[in-house]
């Protein structure tokens, strides 16, 4: 029988794709955001500021908005309200409609935001200002952006120039080899790598011939300046004109991962004393070697 974690992520995933069902058929795509507390700043930073980093800005100006027009959205907070502007500093803090209609004060945009398959936007602010900020929320807590279809594939475009451009002039990668990950697009194409699998690791295999959903998956090798070194995964999409890679929700991503294994570590080093003999493997792929532990430096690796 499935966990409640199952069944959630489950019924989770579905509900996203009835979502993309239904964007799609009124030309439009939802792109993903890192799934944190920090989602709807991302997404205004994006929409607002074209520059998805400068969440945390948003979110300390937000705060700052709200202490200055306190008489407006205290009676909407409960509790103390220099106690929900402190831990609305806190990057992980998940908000709601307070601070949507702070931010659409601040950067006079309303906030157009699906919530149910089928059903059109609302405007949850309705200030009537020109321009607007479209999301998408999902789960209960979640908020994505929601672009044109159109918007999507000439971004992918452009994303692709500027690439080739960096691996061109700057990297000297051979010509002849970036217009392998070049193709012509199809009806079948994905729009935005956050569909796909996640690109591996730079310690991870990222070697074998593969055809994934549109990404160009052939192994090719540069010349010149790092000879023999395979293009890896990241670099083919983020080349390729027909997809969009969400560098952003991949770094996300990575940066999990990375926090994933490490308190794996952590937990696994608990397990040993000083002194205990164990098998380490130096890198991913490598060989197993017999080993003792002599100490516990703030890595866990035992040495």
């Amino acid at each position: 029988m499935d966990s409640v974690g199952d069944r959630r992520s489950y019924e989770e995933r579905g509900a996203e794709k009835h979502m993309d069902e239904y964007l799609r058929s009124i030309g439009l795509h939802r792109k993903k955001i890192a799934k944190d507390g920090s989602c709807l700043f991302r997404a205004v930073a994006e929409q607002v500021l074209h520059c998805q980093s400068f969440h945390i800005q948003v979110r300390a100006q937000c705060v700052e908005y709200l202490r200055q027009n306190r008489e407006n959205y205290e009676a909407f907070i409960e509790g103390d309200f220099e106690d929900y502007l402190y831990k609305l500093r806190d990057p992980q803090q998940w908000v709601g409609e307070v601070e949507i209609n702070a931010l659409a004060m601040m950067y006079k945009r309303d906030f157009w935001i699906f919530q149910e398959p089928g059903k059109a936007a609302v405007n949850i602010t309705d200030k009537n200002f020109k321009d607007r900020v479209q999301l998408c929320f999902l789960n209960g807590n979640h908020y994505d952006c929601v672009y044109p279809i159109n918007r999507v594939k000439n971004t992918a475009v452009c994303q692709s120039i500027l690439y080739e451009l960096l691996y061109d002039s700057v990297c000297h990668v051979d010509r002849n080899l970036l217009g392998v990950c070049h193709r012509n697009p199809k009806p079948s194409d994905v729009l935005i790598d956050d569909c796909l699998a996640p690109c591996p690791s730079s310690d991870e295999s990222d070697t074998e011939d593969r055809q994934e959903n549109g990404t160009c998956a052939a192994v090719v090798k540069s010349k010149g300046r790092g000879r023999g070194r395979f293009m890896s995964e990241r670099v083919r999409r983020s080349l390729n004109p027909t997809l969009l890679r969400n560098v952003q929700f991949d770094l996300w991503l990575k940066s999990k991962k990375a926090q994933q294994k490490m308190d794996f570590c952590i937990a696994a080093g608990m397990q040993y004393s000083v002194g205990d003999r164990c098998q380490v493997r130096v890198d991913t792929y490598g060989q197993v070697y017999n080993a003792t532990v002599k100490s516990f430096p703030r890595t866990t690796t035992a040495q």
